[in-house]
């Protein structure tokens, strides 16, 4: 099934995993006296639990103090994202989940060992609402690492994504948010840098951007990969070729952002996204006497995660395309939801309707001849330029 593309109206998940706490100061009761706790030096998997833990803990506190306002919807995000997981690496799969009041723990083992005497290797992602405290707990959570003396490294430009380096307990997490939900990702020295990469990039995209962890800083080495796959600078798709069920859609939709090429996918509706959302908008269809079977669907997006944008067609050949439309809106843009406001507006010489989320993010609905496109981003410059690539 494809992978739903960059949405940045999508804030379903954030893992609340915050800050890399001493595992001496979490851990006391069992310290072992060599300076980190017996946890510490125990094997890598187990050493990941003690990261998430120790991260709960702090986020309970900055949650707490916080958050605020109705946090049903985003709470329901976060517990659903274990659902919408996909193209993890290969012989690498989601085992368990462990719930919590705000949000749920991923368990993701990777392939069997081949002796009892090889750890499985594991990654454990958390992934939790902070409702309108989402930002400023993952800003509190870096303060406080650097406090606590772990190395911190952003992944994104605006350093909203960031990897925390502690040296007592020798982990890495990385941390990163979508809308009103946090994440942490913890792998220990279990995977190898391009495989926690891919599975970062799968849990990113099941919380709704696949872009939002940024990249890491630090380039695998030759010895970590064990090859040059392409897959090794983490920026590279786990998706399936781009495909060609509906030329005449994909040549209507924006193929390059400032010069940055777009790939451009086309579906049927068995292959269709199979997230809530999309589940609801084949269901409308069905209710308003359109077989999905006659619907073309395609998107475009950036691959590279360089361009926050998403592109979304529509085609219905020989069919009523207003009653498409609204569709489109109430369901798969959820135009009805309080607070989202609906205007019209004009971009690259073509009109549009507006969905405005009020979080930064907005929706424009471009209606051609038998086919809609939909362009999903923040920066407002970039719907400008692919509405004037729209055909």
């Amino acid at each position: 099934m494809p992978t739903r593309r960059t949405s940045p109206r999508r804030t379903a998940t954030r893992p609340g995993g915050l800050y890399d706490r001493p595992s001496e100061s979490t851990f006391s009761e069992i310290d072992d006296g060599r300076g980190g706790g017996s946890l510490a030096g125990a094997a890598p998997w187990l050493a990941v639990i003690a990261v998430v833990l120790a991260a709960a803990a702090l986020g309970f506190v900055v949650f707490s103090r916080l958050s605020g306002g109705d946090l049903s919807a985003c709470r329901a995000a976060a517990w659903t994202v274990a659902q919408n997981v996909k193209n993890l690496p290969t012989d690498w799969t989601l085992t368990s989940t462990d719930l919590n009041a705000n949000g749920m723990t991923i368990s993701i083992l990777g392939p069997a060992p081949p002796d009892s005497t090889t750890k499985q290797p594991a990654v454990y992602a958390s992934v939790t609402c902070y409702g309108d405290a989402a930002a400023t707990a993952l800003e509190e959570n870096r303060a406080a690492a650097e406090a606590a003396g772990s190395t911190v490294t952003s992944r994104t430009a605006d350093g909203g994504a960031y990897d925390i380096d502690n040296a007592l307990t020798s982990s890495r997490t990385t941390l990163f948010r979508v809308g009103p939900l946090v994440a942490q990702i913890a792998g220990g020295d279990s995977a190898s840098p391009p495989e926690l990469a891919a599975i970062t990039k799968a849990i990113a995209a099941a919380m709704g951007d696949r872009t939002a962890a940024g990249t890491s800083a630090v380039s695998p080495s030759d010895a970590a990969t064990g090859s040059e796959e392409p897959i090794a600078s983490g920026n590279e798709s786990l998706e399936p070729p781009p495909s060609s069920v509906a030329p005449e859609l994909e040549s209507k939709m924006p193929s390059s952002i400032g010069g940055n090429p777009l790939t451009v996918r086309s579906f049927t509706d068995a292959d269709f996204y199979t997230d809530p959302t999309s589940r609801a908008f084949i269901a409308e269809l069905r209710t308003l006497g359109i077989d999905p079977a006659k619907v073309q669907f395609a998107d475009a997006g950036d691959d590279t995660g360089q361009i926050n944008v998403a592109a979304y067609g529509f085609r219905l050949p020989g069919g009523d395309i207003g009653k498409l439309v609204p569709a489109i809106e109430r369901t798969w843009l959820s135009s009805g939801t309080a607070g989202v406001k609906r205007s019209t507006v004009t971009l690259g010489g073509k009109t549009f309707t507006k969905i405005d989320y009020g979080d930064g993010g907005a929706a424009y609905v471009y209606r051609g001849a038998d086919y809609v496109i939909v362009i999903e981003t923040t920066d407002p410059a970039v719907a400008a330029e692919a509405a004037g690539e729209i055909k």
